[in-house]
């Protein structure tokens, strides 16, 4: 899988600023927002299984989600910038899903930071970001777990110092095969393009 996304998205990592403004409605999120949004693509690709530790401490298997999409980005909790930037534009998704599609689709946000990034560290992220909502598990675990599952997304993750990494950017929607059906890559996934693309996916999983 790796080849495949590495001739196909020529990812690069990015830094961004960030403007936040709270309360906002899905139709005005570009004032939300103030990025150029990512680049899309649409792939069809199969993502090797990985096991991982959740915000819980509870092992989580992706091939255990298969049946619902699922969202998946990558992230650190001591960014300080784009990673924010990403939780704020899945939170506008997620918060504007019906229950029903709330219910069936999972977000994955992976850390590329383990050495800082532990299940505690993640659930506060997630609480202090008011992204912890039922069905978002915020992943970690041993540098060993991690750096195959960064590779196979095509993910390049550099330690520059403690709690400052440089890594690709990229959100990521499987479908309920476990195969990666759209990328988002270079900054935030517009949330109107995302949750479109959810929606087509459970509409006609073969779209």
């Amino acid at each position: 899988m790796k080849a495949v996304l590495s001739k196909t998205l020529g990812l690069g990592s990015l830094a961004l600023a960030v403007l936040l403004a709270p309360g906002a409605e899905l139709s005005a999120h570009q004032s939300i927002l103030k990025v150029k949004f990512a680049e899309r693509r649409e792939l069809n690709v199969l993502i090797d299984n990985f096991i991982l530790t959740d915000q819980n401490g509870e092992r989580l298997e992706f091939r255990k989600l298969r049946g619902k999409p699922v969202v998946i980005n990558f992230m650190y909790t001591s960014c300080p910038d784009v990673c924010p930037l990403l939780t704020a534009s899945l939170k506008i998704v997620r918060d504007h899903m019906k229950p029903a599609e709330a219910k069936d689709v999972r977000f994955l946000s992976i850390t590329t930071d383990p050495e800082v990034d532990t299940p505690e560290v993640l659930k506060a992220y997630s609480r202090r970001l008011q992204a912890d909502a039922a069905g978002w598990s915020w992943l970690t675990g041993e540098a060993r777990e991690l750096a195959p599952v960064w590779q196979g997304f095509g993910v390049s993750v550099q330690r520059l110092a403690r709690g400052l990494i440089e890594h690709t950017t990229l959100t990521v929607v499987a479908d309920a095969d476990g195969r990666m059906r759209f990328a988002y890559f270079g900054s935030a996934p517009d949330p109107d393009v995302l949750l479109k693309d959810l929606r087509a996916l459970e509409k006609d999983p073969a779209a």
